[in-house]
C-alpha cells in the first residue's frame, strides 16, 4: 500500500516537472496561428481597395468632358461672326450725315432730322403751308439707274420695265447709268423693298430737296434753273428736252444742282414716285414726316420734275401725281429708309 502511494507521488512530481498534455496544447496554438492566416485574408480585402483605384479611371472620362469644352470654343467663333453683322449696322450711317454703300451699287445718304415749313403759296395743292418735323432718315444719293434695277430683275425680285419707246431707257446700250423709267409705283416699291428700303414719304422728299429750309426754292438754292443745275427742258419745245439731248442723262450729271447733303437730280431727269396717296391740298396732312396713307386715293404722289419739264417743276415744293399702275418715260424713283 505504501509502495503504491509512493509511486503515485513520484508520478505527480514528474508531471509538475516535465509538464503533462503538451501535445494537445501544441495543436491549440497551431489553431491560433491559423487565425493569423485569416488576418492575411483580410489583407486580400485590401486588394479589393486596389480595385477601387480602378474607379479613378472614371476621372479620365471627365477629361472627355473637357473636350466638350473645346466644342464650346467653336461656338465662340460663331459670336465673332455676329460681330460682322454689327459692322453691317454701322454701314447704316449716322445722324451726323455721310454716305454708305448699299445693295446693287446704290449709295445711301443720311439726312439729319429737323423741322421745316412744308408747301408754298404757288399752287393750291401746295397749301396750306404747315410745320412738319421729320426724323432722321436715309435716302439714295441718285435716282435708281437702269443697271441697278437690272440687278433686281436678274435676282427675280423685280419685273421688267416698259421699253421700246423713244424715251425708254431699259435695254438701250449706253443708258445703263441713266435713271430707270417706265416703272410703275408697285415696281418701284418692290425694288426698294429688295434693297431694304421703301419709297420716301412726300414730306421726307420735300425736306431733303429743300435742304430743310423753306427759303430754298430749288435743291441748289434760289438761283433760276438752268441746265447747269438740272436735266430739264430749259428752252421749251422738243428741242429743249433733256437739255437738248432729247432724253434723260446719266445720274449725277449736274452736280452743281446737288443738295447740301449731296443728293443728285432732286430736280429734273425723271419724276420720282413717293409713298403717299395724292390729296388735292395739305389739309389734314401728317406733321411727323410719315406718308399720308389714310384716306387712300386714286393717284400716288410724284416729285421733282423730269427731262421734259419746265423750270416751274424744278421747285422743291412742286407736286404731281399719277395712277400707281402707270408706266411712263417721265417716271422713275429713288428709295429711302
Amino acid at each position: 500500500m505504501r509502495t503504491t502511494l509512493l509511486w503515485s507521488l513520484l508520478l505527480v512530481l514528474s508531471c509538475a516537472t516535465l509538464g503533462c498534455g503538451d501535445s494537445g496544447g501544441g495543436a491549440a496554438d497551431s489553431g491560433s496561428d491559423t487565425d493569423t492566416d485569416t488576418d492575411t485574408d483580410t489583407d486580400t480585402d485590401t486588394d479589393t481597395d486596389t480595385d477601387t483605384d480602378t474607379d479613378t479611371d472614371t476621372d479620365t472620362d471627365t477629361d472627355t468632358d473637357t473636350d466638350t469644352d473645346t466644342d464650346t470654343d467653336t461656338d465662340t467663333d460663331t459670336d465673332t461672326d455676329t460681330d460682322t453683322d454689327t459692322d453691317t449696322d454701322v454701314d447704316a450711317g449716322s445722324p451726323d450725315g455721310g454716305t454708305t454703300p448699299g445693295d446693287a451699287g446704290t449709295t445711301w445718304v443720311t439726312i439729319p432730322g429737323g423741322t421745316f415749313q412744308m408747301g408754298s403759296t404757288t399752287s393750291s395743292d401746295e397749301q396750306p403751308i404747315h410745320t412738319v418735323t421729320v426724323p432722321s432718315f436715309e435716302m439714295l444719293q441718285t435716282e435708281v439707274t437702269v443697271a441697278q434695277y437690272g440687278a433686281c430683275v436678274t435676282a427675280s425680285e423685280c419685273t421688267v420695265p416698259g421699253s421700246g419707246g423713244t424715251y425708254d431707257n431699259w435695254g438701250v446700250a449706253g443708258r445703263e447709268n441713266h435713271p430707270v423709267n417706265e416703272v410703275d409705283w408697285n415696281q418701284a416699291t418692290a425694288f426698294c423693298t429688295w434693297i431694304g428700303g421703301r419709297l420716301p414719304s412726300e414730306s421726307e422728299w420735300e425736306y431733303a430737296a429743300s435742304n430743310g429750309s423753306s427759303e430754298n426754292i430749288y435743291p441748289w438754292g434760289d438761283t433760276t434753273p438752268s441746265c447747269t443745275y438740272a436735266v430739264f427742258n430749259e428752252v421749251g419745245g422738243t428741242a429743249g428736252y433733256g437739255c437738248g439731248t432729247g432724253v434723260t442723262m446719266n445720274v449725277c450729271s449736274k452736280t452743281a444742282g446737288n443738295t447740301s447733303h449731296g443728293l443728285c437730280d432732286m430736280a429734273g431727269n425723271v419724276w420720282e414716285w413717293a409713298q403717299d396717296w395724292y390729296h388735292s391740298n395739305y389739309s389734314g396732312a401728317p406733321v411727323d414726316g410719315s406718308a399720308w396713307e389714310v384716306p387712300s386715293g386714286s393717284y400716288r404722289v410724284a416729285r421733282g420734275g423730269g427731262f421734259l419739264s419746265s423750270a416751274a417743276n424744278m421747285r422743291a415744293a412742286d407736286r404731281s401725281n399719277d395712277t400707281p399702275s402707270n408706266q411712263s418715260h417721265v417716271l422713275g424713283f429713288r428709295c429711302a429708309r
